[in-house]
C-alpha cells in the first residue's frame, strides 16, 4: 500500500513535471547518454524518420512507466466517458506518441530556429490579439499543455512587444538549456518559476507597462490552486493567471497550438476573457476560472490525445491512489 507521502512525492502538486521512472533516473550516466543521443538525433536526423522511430520507442517507454500510462487512461476516461477499454488504451498510446512528436519538433528546431520556416502554421483568431494590442493594455496569453505551446510563443512574438514566457525549468539541465536556446534565438524573454522567487512582481510590472505575458493555466507550479468543476468533477487549477490578469487590469486571451500534421500546426487565438471583480476574493477567482475552464474543456475534448498530463488530474483520482 502506498502512503499519502509516497503518492504526494510521485504526483507532486506544486510541480508542472510528472514523476516517472525516467525522471527518477535522468541524472544517471546511462540516461544522460540517452538524452544526449536524442538531442544529437534531433540535430542530424530527418523529422519524418524520428517520428517513425518514436512510435516504437514510446511503446517501450510505456512499459517502464506503467503508472503514468494508467494515469493517462484515467484522465481520458474523465474527458471521454463511456468508451471501451481498448479505445482508452489506444488513445493513451496516442498521448505518448503525440508527446514524442512535440519533443522531436521542439528540439529539432532548437538546433536551428530558421528551420521554423519549413513548418506550416494556420492561424485562427489573430484579430483578437491585434485588437488587444491596439488597446495598449497588458496582455496575458493563457496556454495549456496541449499541442506545442513553445512554438506558439515563437510565432506570435512581435518585434516591438516581446512576449515574456513563464515556464517551470526542466529538471534535466541538458533539455532545459537546449529549449532555452530556442527561446532566446527568437527574442522571447524567459521568466522561470522558482519556489520563493519574485516572478509575480516581475510579471505584474511587465503587464502594467503594457507588455505581454504567456503562461500555462492547467497545472500547479508553486501555486496551491483552487478547486473547480472540470468535466463534471472537482480538479485544482492555478489561481495565478486569473489573479495576475485581474490585479494588473490586463486582457486575458486563451491560445491553443494543436498539432495538425507533419510539420504542421494550428494557432488558435480565442476571444478575450474579461475578469470580473467582487467583494469575496475566492468567489471572484472561481468565477473567472470557470470562464477559462469552459474554453479548456472545449479544446481538450477536441484534442484529447494532445493534452499532455501524465499524472492523475482530478481530486478523487488522486485520493484513490493514496488509498491503494
Amino acid at each position: 500500500m502506498k502512503t499519502s507521502e509516497q503518492t504526494g512525492k510521485h504526483y507532486a502538486g506544486n510541480r508542472a513535471e510528472a514523476r516517472s521512472v525516467f525522471r527518477r533516473l535522468q541524472h544517471t550516466l546511462p540516461v544522460r547518454l540517452l538524452i544526449t543521443g536524442f538531442l544529437a538525433a534531433t540535430h542530424y536526423m530527418p523529422v519524418r524518420l524520428l517520428r517513425g522511430l518514436g512510435r516504437f520507442v514510446v511503446a517501450v517507454f510505456i512499459i517502464f512507466n506503467a503508472d503514468n500510462y494508467r494515469a493517462v487512461r484515467r484522465n481520458l476516461s474523465r474527458i471521454k466517458p463511456g468508451l471501451s477499454r481498448f479505445r482508452y488504451a489506444y488513445l493513451a498510446y496516442g498521448v505518448f506518441r503525440n508527446y514524442s512528436f512535440y519533443l522531436i519538433d521542439l528540439f529539432h528546431l532548437s538546433h536551428d530556429p530558421e528551420r521554423l520556416e519549413r513548418y506550416s502554421f494556420t492561424v485562427t483568431g489573430m484579430e483578437n490579439l491585434e485588437k488587444a494590442l491596439s488597446s495598449g493594455r497588458g496582455i496575458v496569453l493563457l496556454a495549456s499543455h496541449l499541442g506545442n505551446w513553445e512554438l506558439g510563443s515563437l510565432k506570435l512574438s512581435l518585434k516591438d512587444r516581446k512576449i515574456h514566457v513563464v515556464f517551470s525549468p526542466d529538471s534535466s539541465p541538458l533539455l532545459e538549456s537546449q529549449r532555452s536556446f530556442l527561446r532566446y534565438a527568437d527574442g522571447v524573454q524567459e521568466v522561470p518559476l522558482r519556489e520563493g522567487g519574485l516572478s509575480s512582481l516581475r510579471l505584474l510590472r511587465v503587464l502594467q507597462e503594457g507588455g505581454i505575458v504567456a503562461l500555462q493555466g492547467d497545472r500547479l507550479t508553486f501555486d496551491s490552486g483552487i478547486t473547480v468543476p472540470f468535466f463534471g468533477r472537482d480538479a485544482r487549477f492555478p489561481k495565478g493567471p486569473v489573479k495576475l490578469a485581474s490585479v494588473s487590469g490586463s486582457i486575458l486571451i486563451p491560445v491553443f497550438i494543436p498539432i495538425s500534421g507533419y510539420k504542421s500546426y494550428e494557432i488558435i487565438v480565442e476571444e478575450p476573457v474579461f475578469m470580473e471583480t467582487g467583494e469575496d476574493v475566492t468567489d471572484e477567482l472561481k468565477t473567472n476560472l470557470r470562464k477559462i475552464i469552459t474554453i479548456l474543456e472545449k479544446y481538450i475534448s477536441r484534442y484529447p490525445t494532445q493534452w499532455f498530463t501524465f499524472m492523475p488530474f482530478w481530486e478523487d483520482d488522486k485520493k484513490e491512489l493514496i488509498s491503494k
